[in-house]
């Protein structure tokens, strides 16, 4: 599906799910390279970013722990063929951040602003930047749950937040491998973009990398607090399953003598002490309860429990 909106001199063309057909007619209509029209066919699992003649191809990936509409994806990826006054997007599922960004461009186009006029560079800039602050709210939203999860761990739910605790991990991976690589392709996209646009180009994208190492930071110091929520969690669940054996050893301890003293009196033999007496059970109960007890006065006093 082919969706087209213009800002001025700048025409973008926003493509989800690319057809064979629909490619065909924007590699002729824009001069794009047959490899690249049909790499945006394909999901691309690498960031890229290759400088053309009159254009540059960019791939990047981008997290959606939250907010994807596909099941089990842990990763949006957005194509980019960017010339001076058009700019092809091509994607393969719905992305909240551009449907966003769509109607900033629509609006910005109606109030006649100008805040993307010049070349498609600036709404490449103005896209990216939405991008990253989407990226931005998922990292909080991480962030969020480690809170939870600490709260919980002092609540006495530790043995649920084991669970949560892998989940959280497993998406701080997932986002950490996700954004790995676009240092690199940013870098590289700052400089390609200054020859093909302007010097302007590479002023804005700074503050793209700019908000890219703050979230690099905030993932770095989320990470090191689920180790750290982690570390506390299994300490508080050591000690409680060692308060728990404690005890279970204190009963065991202080059960002994009954299983002792009733052993003796099963002995099968011809005289048995106490056999004939009226009250034998009773005696024998009493002594058995007389030895418990002395047993569990000595393992208080030796703070045993």
């Amino acid at each position: 599906m082919i969706k087209k909106y213009k800002n001025g001199s700048i025409t973008w063309v926003d493509v989800e799910d690319p057809t064979t057909e629909e490619m065909r007619r924007l590699m002729d209509e824009y001069d794009i390279n047959p490899d690249v029209a049909r790499e945006l066919q394909l999901p691309t699992y690498k960031e890229k970013i290759v400088m053309y003649k009159d254009y540059l191809y960019l791939v990047l990936h981008f997290p959606a722990l939250r907010h994807t509409h596909k099941d089990n994806a842990t990763d949006q990826e957005i194509d980019f063929v960017v010339g001076k006054d058009f700019i092809i997007t091509t994607r393969y599922e719905t992305i909240d951040a551009l449907e966003r960004f769509s109607k900033t461009f629509e609006l910005n186009n109606i109030l006649q602003r100008g805040l993307m006029d010049g070349n498609a560079g600036y709404v490449l800039y103005y896209m990216v930047k939405e991008l990253y602050r989407a990226m931005s709210d998922e990292i909080d939203s991480i962030n969020d749950t480690l809170n939870q999860i600490e709260k919980n761990i002092f609540k006495g739910k530790e043995k649920e937040m084991v669970v949560e605790i892998s989940r959280a991990n497993r998406d701080l991976i997932s986002f950490n491998h996700t954004i790995l690589t676009h240092r690199e392709v940013l870098e590289s996209l700052k400089d390609s973009g200054k020859k093909l646009f302007d010097k302007n180009f590479d002023e804005n994208f700074s503050d793209i990398i700019n908000e890219y190492h703050r979230i690099e930071k905030v993932l770095i110091n989320n990470i090191d607090f689920l180790r750290e929520l982690r570390s506390t969690n299994d300490s508080l669940l050591s000690s409680k399953q060692n308060e728990t054996m404690k005890v279970l050893t204190v009963f065991a301890f202080v059960a002994i003598p009954f299983s002792i003293i009733t052993g003796f009196f099963q002995m099968s033999l011809s005289y048995i002490p106490f056999s004939n007496l009226p009250h034998t059970w009773f005696f024998i109960i009493g002594v058995e309860v007389v030895v418990a007890l002395s047993l569990f006065i000595f393992a208080k006093i030796k703070k045993w429990i």
